[in-house]
C-alpha cells in the first residue's frame, strides 16, 4: 500500500502545513466560494508546489503526479469509490442523513434519472474535485512525508478536513448548525472528520489515485445536492 510522493520535500511538507494553518485562520472571517475555491486549494497549492522544488521536478507533469494525478494510474479503484459511493446514498436515504426524506421523495418521483448525474456532475466541477485535490493530494502526501508515517499522514488530514468544516457550519446561515458554535464543532468534526478517514483510506488503498477519491466524494455529496436542484413548478 505505498503512496507515491514524488520529488516531495519534507521543506515542501513544511510549508503546505503552513499554507492549510494560514488558509483555516482566513476562512474565520471569510467563506469562499466555489469559484475562490479553485484559486486557494488548486491553483495556489500548484504554484506553491513549484516554487519550491528544483527545475528538473516541477515540470507541470511531475508536479500533478506528486498530488495523485498520474498517467497510468487515474483508473486504480475508482470502481470500488463507485461502490462505495452508491451504498452510502442508499445509507442516507435510508435514514442516515438529514435529508433523508427528500432524497427519497426524489427517487419515488423518478427525478432521480436526471438529478442525481446533474448533481454528481455539478460536485466533481467543484467541492468533489477541489478539496480532494487540497486535502488529499497536497495535505495527506505532504504530511505523510513530514511524519513519516502514512497513518499519522491519513488521521492529521481527516483532522484538518473537519476543523475546515467548522467556519461554514457555525458563519453560514444554510447550516442547521449556523450560530451554535458547539453544534457546529461537533457537526463539522463529526461529519468531516470520518468522511476525511475514508477518504484518506481510499486514497492510500488506491495507491494515491486522486481520481478515486473525487469520485467518492461526489458521489456521496450529489445524493443529498440532488435534492436542491428544481426546474419549472
Amino acid at each position: 500500500m505505498a503512496l507515491p510522493v514524488t520529488g516531495t520535500t519534507r521543506r515542501e511538507a513544511w510549508w503546505a502545513l503552513g499554507y492549510v494553518a494560514v488558509y483555516l485562520a482566513y476562512l474565520t472571517v471569510a467563506l469562499e466560494s466555489e469559484l475562490l475555491h479553485w484559486v486557494t486549494l488548486v491553483v495556489l497549492p500548484v504554484v506553491l508546489v513549484r516554487l519550491l522544488r528544483s527545475p528538473e521536478r516541477r515540470r507541470l507533469p511531475a508536479v500533478l503526479g506528486s498530488f495523485g494525478l498520474r498517467r497510468g494510474n487515474l483508473w486504480r479503484g475508482v470502481g470500488w469509490a463507485a461502490l462505495a459511493a452508491v451504498a452510502i446514498g442508499v445509507f442516507q436515504g435510508m435514514g442516515g442523513s438529514s435529508h433523508a426524506q427528500e432524497i427519497r421523495d426524489v427517487v419515488r418521483s423518478g427525478r432521480v434519472l436526471w438529478a442525481l448525474p446533474v448533481a454528481f456532475l455539478a460536485m466533481l466541477l467543484t467541492a468533489g474535485f477541489t478539496e480532494e485535490f487540497f486535502f488529499r493530494g497536497f495535505l495527506q502526501t505532504r504530511l505523510t512525508v513530514l511524519f513519516g508515517s502514512r497513518l499519522v499522514g491519513l488521521l492529521a488530514s481527516a483532522l484538518l478536513f473537519g476543523v475546515y468544516h467548522v467556519p461554514y457550519a457555525y458563519l453560514h446561515p444554510n447550516w442547521p448548525t449556523h450560530g451554535d458554535l458547539g453544534a457546529a464543532i461537533g457537526s463539522a468534526m463529526g461529519q468531516g472528520g470520518i468522511a476525511g478517514l475514508l477518504l484518506g483510506a481510499l486514497y492510500l488503498v488506491s495507491r494515491g489515485n486522486l481520481l478515486a477519491c473525487v469520485v467518492l466524494h461526489a458521489g456521496v455529496n450529489a445524493a443529498w445536492v440532488m435534492t436542491m436542484i428544481k426546474f419549472g413548478g
